[in-house]
């Protein structure tokens, strides 16, 4: 198995959780088993004492040896309840006074606990070997009839207690050793089955390239994020086969704008050099061979101004720019493109507007929008600029009395090299409204139109003010 993969990840994930979480429940069951035990065992040890220190708290100090051996039937009977039980009674100076068995060696173990028990006012329990064994032992406070303080310690083997967890920790174990190797087998099934969809959803992909982008994922319809995924992923397939559409239409249309005045450049440099000219002949072919070098020249703009656009600076390079003056210069330039058609051009320029940005771009772009302006009004017809601001914005709107645009062509109008349905007769590459929406972009503005089929286009290009102007 690849220890890279996402599914080698997903198994060891849910192994490792899994196992986590029954090892604490495994820990957690063990220990409240043993403190159940405990307190069972620290209960019963209770009960047998308190007769007993009932009985001591009867006696006096000069007749304690020879009550306990009066009472030992009291004593017996405590202990035939509970046989194994320890019962070791001295005082707080570590004297033993009675024992139940024979200590032997441990009696060190029992003045020990004695001295160190001389102040308590409650019962204390603790475990100490006594014998070879583990003991179990609970040391109670006692007052005699002449107020005299004894401590009586009773003790209750732990062997058996102590052997049934030592058998619970060996079943435990062997337990969680197989619900491990369960957890990890359950969990390569698991990631096998929630990562089969993506593998697939993966060989699908490779099959995928750009000789066949109309190919798509298909819909496993789980209403999950592999739907979700598989939407996406087509969602994207759906923008590289439209972008590489565009991209082969542009190539197309520059190959074509290039190919056309560089074979008239050539044609004519070749005619004109077949033998001996005037200067006239001369002159006009320089003027043709200026005339597509120009079409070469604004095609070269394009490409530059699309690599500006997408360039990093195209935002942080900020000057001081005269939009007012540069609606003047736009509103003579409108009206000469406007000449031919017989357009009639209006403008209404406030003064003293003035953005950041940089100013031949915004030039460009306001141009591009004029320019497709009046290409799509018709003979005779007319179209108007103005220019005016608010605290914060300036505002230059143009209006034409065209052809109008529709919702659906609405929506793709700024897309690099997109042309509407009714332009097949009209020049141009497609980039125009494309770069003038960009560098708009990169100055922080924004372009909003407002069209109707047959009714003409009204366009407003929104900048924001310069800051000390704003």
């Amino acid at each position: 198995m690849n220890t890279k993969s996402l599914r080698f990840r997903v198994s060891v994930w849910y192994t490792s959780i899994f196992s986590f979480a029954m090892a604490i429940l495994f820990v957690s069951f063990y220990f409240l088993t043993q403190q159940s035990l405990l307190s069972h065992t620290d209960g019963a040890i209770t009960s047998h004492t308190e007769r007993i220190v009932e009985i001591i708290g009867q006696e006096d100090g000069n007749s304690m040896d020879a009550s306990f051996v009066n009472n030992s039937q009291a004593f017996a009977h405590q202990f035939t309840e509970m046989p194994g039980m320890v019962l070791i009674i001295g005082d707080p100076f570590g004297k033993i006074l009675y024992s139940s068995q024979s200590l032997g060696g441990n009696e060190a173990v029992a003045e020990v606990l004695l001295e160190k028990s001389a102040n308590i006012i409650k019962p204390t329990f603790v475990n100490r070997t006594i014998g070879g064994s583990t003991v179990r032992l609970g040391v109670f406070p006692a007052r005699r009839s002449d107020d005299g303080k004894v401590l009586v310690i009773m003790g209750q083997p732990m062997d058996v207690i102590q052997n049934s967890l030592n058998t619970l920790a060996i079943t435990l174990s062997v337990v969680y050793a197989g619900v491990f190797l369960l957890s990890l087998l359950g969990g390569i099934i698991i990631a096998g089955k929630a990562m089969n969809p993506v593998a697939a959803m993966s060989r699908e992909l490779k099959k995928i390239s750009a000789e066949n982008l109309d190919e798509r994922m298909p819909n496993p319809k789980t209403g999950d994020e592999l739907e979700e995924l598989s939407q996406t992923f087509n969602g994207l397939l759906d923008h590289l086969h439209d972008a590489f559409a565009r991209e082969r239409q542009f190539i197309g249309d520059m190959a074509h704008e290039l190919k056309t005045p560089l074979a008239t450049l050539r044609s004519s440099i070749e005619v004109t050099l077949t033998k001996a000219r005037t200067n006239d002949d001369y002159k006009k072919a320089f003027a043709d061979t200026l005339i597509d070098v120009n079409r070469l020249s604004q095609t070269v703009k394009n490409i530059l101004d699309l690599a500006w656009i997408g360039a990093e600076n195209a935002h942080t390079m900020k000057e001081p720019v005269n939009l007012s003056t540069l609606a003047k210069d736009l509103h003579e330039i409108a009206e000469k493109l406007a000449a031919e058609k017989k357009i009639s051009i209006s403008a209404s320029i406030a003064s003293g507007v003035t953005v950041e940005g940089v100013e031949d771009k915004i030039f460009r772009a306001l141009l591009n929008i004029i320019d497709n302006a009046v290409k799509y009004t018709p003979a005779g017809k007319s179209v108007s600029l103005s220019l005016k601001k608010n605290k914060h914005h300036a505002f230059f709107v143009v209006k034409d009395s065209g052809v109008g645009i529709s919702a659906d062509e609405q929506q793709h109008m700024f897309e690099r090299f997109y042309r509407g349905a009714k332009t097949a007769r009209t020049v141009g590459s497609g980039l125009g409204l494309a770069i003038a929406h960009g560098i708009i972009k990169a100055h922080l503005g924004d372009i909003q139109v407002s069209s109707k089929p047959g009714h003409g286009t009204i366009m407003t290009i929104v900048l924001p003010l310069a800051k000390l102007q704003s």
